[in-house]
């Protein structure tokens, strides 16, 4: 892809399919306008977007949000908390429902192929129930104590160690399931992204684990 300053990129030329694979996410865009990334990802997406009478200018820019990269944990305590919340629980809430639907949709279409992710879906919604009720306790309980500087805040910081440990019991577990997130030869343009989008999420969980338990937690704790 062509890689630009900031939010400037260009990617009418480069086929929608590849879009959809590299740059995870883009598949909800493209449902969105009905861009066609699977049985016609082979178009540019200047020619997809022309068919649908759409401004490329305007995709782009939104394709173009979705590789912003993000910034360096910052240092201070309550921006590090801010960090975490629009970094990691931010986007996990954006891109669970999208690959839970990418999800349904692979398991559907290729039902009977043997590498066909069978209760994939059903899986990623079990993972993402759990992080949300995880990621809805340090909003309400843990990260308010902390800026409190309340001095009973260890005992949430165990609790939130251990259901870290759950969460990399279930990275483990769909890495298995997905074949190390690796499509089989000839796969769709949905296989090829619901793998690409499940890796980057898999990536950002663990450095939403490592930031919290290594650069957070310890602050707070001996």
């Amino acid at each position: 892809m062509t890689e630009t300053k900031g939010a400037e990129r260009n990617f009418g030329a480069i086929p929608i399919g590849e879009i959809a694979v590299r740059a995870p996410g883009a598949t909800a865009i493209f449902r969105k306008y009905k861009l066609d990334y699977c049985c016609n990802g082979g178009a540019s997406l200047a020619e997809a977007v022309r068919k649908r009478g759409l401004e490329l200018g305007d995709i782009e820019h939104q394709i173009a949000a979705l590789l912003e990269q993000p910034g360096e944990p910052p240092r201070e305590t309550e921006e590090l908390i801010e960090f975490i919340i629009t970094r990691f629980h931010d986007t996990h809430r954006r891109e669970f429902p999208e690959l839970i639907q990418l999800a349904r949709r692979v398991e559907r279409v290729h039902a009977h192929h043997p590498q066909a992710p069978k209760g994939l879906a059903q899986f990623l919604e079990r993972i993402s129930a759990d992080l949300e009720t995880h990621m809805e306790k340090e909003e309400l309980v843990l990260f308010p104590l902390m800026r409190a500087h309340h001095p009973g805040v260890s005992a949430p910081i165990a609790a939130m160690r251990a259901e870290h440990v759950d969460h990399g019991d279930a990275l483990a577990a769909l890495a298995t399931a997905t074949h190390d997130m690796q499509a089989p030869q000839g796969a769709c343009g949905s296989w090829l992204a619901l793998y690409a989008g499940l890796k980057k999420l898999s990536d950002d969980l663990v450095e939403h684990i490592h930031v919290e338990n290594n650069m957070l937690f310890p602050r707070f704790i001996g």
